[in-house]
C-alpha cells in the first residue's frame, strides 16, 4: 500500500477530478417485474469520486440494468442466479466480479433468501467508478497499462476465483472501513490484484451494450419470466403475450439483443441448475431432472452431456472426488 501512496501522490494534481451521478435510484424492489427499469447511478457519498457501499435486503437486487459505471461486486450474503450479458450461471457468498461499462447485469437472489426464517439475506459491496473519473490521463500512464487492459476486457464481465478471490474480498471489505485516500488507495490495489491474476474466467460470449428504457424494461419482463418458469414447460405464446410482441417478432428481438435463442438460454437455465443441484444435495437424478424443467429423462441425460462432457451420474461423481 505505500508503494501505491507514493505512486499517486506524484500523480494527483493531473488526474483526479470528481464526477457526479443523478441520487434517483430505487433498490426497493425485490420483485421479478418492475415499473420501471434502471439505468443505474449511485449516489456519490461527499468527499468521493466512486462509489463504495454495502447494500443488503431490501435493497440488494436491482433489475436488469446498466450503467456508465465500471462496477466491482462482491457477493458478501446469500446465493442465487447472475445475469451478464449473454451469459448466467449460479453466484454464491464470496463470488467476485468485474462488469464493464454499459454491460447490462442482473444478481437475482434465490427465493428462499427473502424468506422470514432464511439464514442469511442477500448482501453486496459494490463499487462503482467511470474510466475517466479520475482525469483523463490515469489509466493512459505506462504504469497503468495492464489495468487498462483489465478494463477493456471487462466488456465481456469477468469473475474471479481461488486466491484471487479472496485477496479481492478482504481488500473490499476494508475499503468500506478506510478513509478516502485510502479507499481510492485500495481501488488501485485491487485492480492491479485483478490485472495480474490468471484465475478468471469471462462471463458473456461477446460484449453486450445496454439499451435503452424501452428495450431495459422488454428484456427484463422476458429474463424475469424465464428466471422465475423455466422449471416449468415455457410456451412461447404465453411469453410474447407479456410482452405484447408476436411469437416471431420475440424470437428475432431475443437473438438480436443476447445472440441467443430462447429455447438456447432456457435450456442453458435448466443445465445450470441440474450442475448446481447435482453438486449441493443428494437428490436423485430424476428428481434433479424434474426440478430443473426436463420431463424426459433421456432427453436431460442428452442435453447434459452435450453441455457437461459428462452424464449426470458421473458428473456428480467427479465432483465428490475432487472434493473428497
Amino acid at each position: 500500500m505505500a508503494i501505491y501512496f507514493v505512486f499517486i501522490v506524484s500523480i494527483l494534481q493531473i488526474s483526479i477530478c470528481n464526477f457526479t451521478y443523478s441520487s434517483s435510484v430505487d433498490y426497493k424492489s425485490n420483485t421479478i417485474l418492475i415499473k420501471k427499469p434502471l439505468l443505474q447511478k449511485l449516489p456519490l457519498k461527499p468527499g468521493s469520486s466512486f462509489v463504495v457501499d454495502r447494500f443488503t435486503t431490501p435493497y440488494f437486487e436491482s433489475p436488469w440494468h446498466h450503467h456508465e459505471e465500471i462496477e466491482i461486486v462482491l457477493c458478501d450474503g446469500g446465493y442465487g442466479k447472475k445475469f451478464v450479458g449473454n451469459h448466467f450461471s449460479a453466484y454464491e457468498k464470496g463470488d467476485v466480479a468485474l462488469i464493464g461499462k454499459n454491460l447490462p447485469h442482473w444478481f437475482r437472489a434465490d427465493d428462499k433468501c427473502y424468506e422470514p426464517d432464511a439464514t442469511e439475506k442477500p448482501s453486496s459491496v459494490v463499487i462503482h467508478f467511470l474510466h475517466d473519473g479520475f482525469g483523463e490521463n490515469l489509466f493512459s500512464l505506462a504504469e497503468m497499462e495492464s489495468i487498462e487492459n483489465l478494463l477493456i476486457q471487462s466488456s465481456r464481465g469477468i469473475t474471479f476465483h481461488g486466491a484471487t478471490r479472496e485477496k479481492a474480498r478482504k481488500i473490499m471489505l476494508q475499503m468500506l472501513e478506510n478513509d478516502a485516500m485510502y479507499r481510492f488507495l485500495g481501488l488501485l490495489e485491487l485492480l492491479h490484484l485483478m490485472s495480474k491474476s490468471q484465475e478468471y474466467e469471462f462471463l458473456s460470449n461477446e460484449p453486450i451494450k445496454g439499451h435503452n428504457q424501452k428495450d431495459s424494461k422488454r428484456l427484463n419482463l422476458i429474463i424475469g419470466y424465464i428466471a422465475k418458469n423455466f422449471r416449468e414447460e415455457i410456451q412461447l405464446d404465453v411469453l410474447s403475450k407479456e410482452v405484447a410482441m408476436s411469437k416471431s417478432a420475440l424470437c428475432r428481438y431475443f437473438k438480436n439483443k443476447t445472440k441467443k435463442t430462447i429455447v438456447e438460454y432456457i435450456s442453458e437455465m435448466r443445465l445450470e441448475n441440474a450442475s448446481k443441484l447435482l453438486q449441493e444435495t443428494d437428490m436423485s437424478i430424476i428428481e434433479i431432472s424434474l426440478q430443473s424443467g426436463y420431463r424426459n429423462l433421456s432427453n436431460f441425460n442428452r442435453q447434459f452431456k452435450a453441455k457437461f462432457n459428462a452424464n449426470p451420474k458421473t458428473f456428480r461423481k467427479q465432483f465428490e472426488e475432487i472434493n473428497i
